[in-house]
């Protein structure tokens, strides 16, 4: 049988930033791993590189950074991390 999520992956994410007085204050950095596909995007001209499919769903209050899937050699910035009912979709 062919398993679902194959890969996992290592979302980089700042945690705790805040605006203070106007600024904005970084938080700190923390690594997740995070069970999912990846499914590469084949049009040269596509914004988006690929897919990265999880039931796990984003971490509230936080900024996503890098996707790390050491298995597809991948090490690349997150454009967003979105939830959905039933999986979560992390757009790179």
């Amino acid at each position: 049988m062919v398993k679902r999520y194959p890969h996992t992956a290592i979302v980089t994410i700042e945690a705790n930033g805040r605006l203070v007085d106007g600024e904005w204050v970084s938080g700190k950095l923390v690594e997740i791993s995070v069970p999912g596909r990846y499914d590469p995007v084949s049009d040269d001209e596509a914004q988006v590189h690929g897919y990265f499919y999880s039931k796990m769903q984003p971490p509230a209050d936080s900024k996503f950074l890098r996707l790390k899937v050491a298995s597809k050699g991948i090490d690349i910035p997150v454009i967003c991390w979105e939830p959905y009912q039933s999986h979560s979709i992390i757009n790179v």
